[in-house]
């Protein structure tokens, strides 16, 4: 991100997320947000459940059927539909498993796509094609709702779709370009959702299950190593600012 490291290489650092920085600068951020996890695996666990990575991963840990409360669970009971989205076959890193443990009412991933040809032969589907398929689930979704993405072109091997190559900056990590990708999807799916409806009643939060290999120094620190960016949008502005409490 350009927008939480404005000092770093001296000033000149401009980050990989042009979309995103421009969106924090009309959001709430907090510049001091620390992840609850180390791997994709803790990501519903610790950012929807608000349970953090113990020993191992809570989804195969023994407490795995415990019954657990959730944005989704919680929500549930204030007559939200809610619902998760994960382009990975589904089952991928438990998702499925906790979705139904977390009281969320409805799954959608590679199977209810249904399209093999967006599949980026790895993971999951294209951030891209996934993002746009979720706006399209919201505008049939009964108000209020409450969904999550787990987005997962950021993952090994790095790549983005053929169409995109050389299009977003390599950088110094092999990492970079594929933020560059889902950025720009990120901005195609607003660009897709800002004249819906609902659009102008709905919080939207940007963060991170974890943290990625780190090149500045400033990184490479016991607490830096956990960081990651949080942002709260409200189109009506009515969070924005910055919050430089710990998150």
């Amino acid at each position: 991100f350009g927008a939480f490291n404005k000092t770093l290489d001296g000033g000149t650092y401009k980050g990989y997320t042009p979309f995103l920085d421009s969106l924090a600068q009309q959001s709430l951020v907090f510049p001091n947000a620390y992840a609850n996890g180390r791997k994709s695996i803790d990501a519903m666990p610790s950012v929807l459940a608000s349970l953090p990575a113990l020993v191992q991963p809570y989804v195969i840990s023994e407490y795995s059927t415990n019954r657990v409360n959730s944005i989704a669970s919680l929500l549930d009971g204030e007559g939200y539909e809610t619902s998760f989205f994960h382009g990975a076959p589904n089952g991928s890193m438990g998702f499925l498993a906790f979705s139904k443990l977390a009281g969320f009412q409805k799954y959608y991933g590679k199977t209810e796509f249904n399209n093999d040809a967006e599949f980026d032969g790895m993971w999951a589907i294209w951030d891209e094609p996934f993002m746009k398929y979720w706006g399209t689930q919201m505008g049939q979704m009964k108000k209020p709702f409450f969904t999550a993405l787990f987005s997962a072109s950021s993952h090994h091997p790095f790549k983005v779709p053929a169409k995109y190559e050389g299009a977003f900056p390599k950088g110094t990590l092999p990492l970079h370009q594929c933020v560059g990708y889902t950025d720009n999807a990120l901005r195609l799916f607003f660009n897709s959702i800002k004249n819906q409806p609902w659009f102008k009643n709905t919080v939207f939060v940007i963060t991170a299950d974890h943290s990625v290999s780190p090149v500045h120094a400033e990184y490479k620190t016991n607490i830096n190593a956990f960081a990651v960016p949080l942002i709260f949008y409200t189109p009506d502005g009515s969070l924005k600012g910055v919050d430089n409490r710990l998150a």
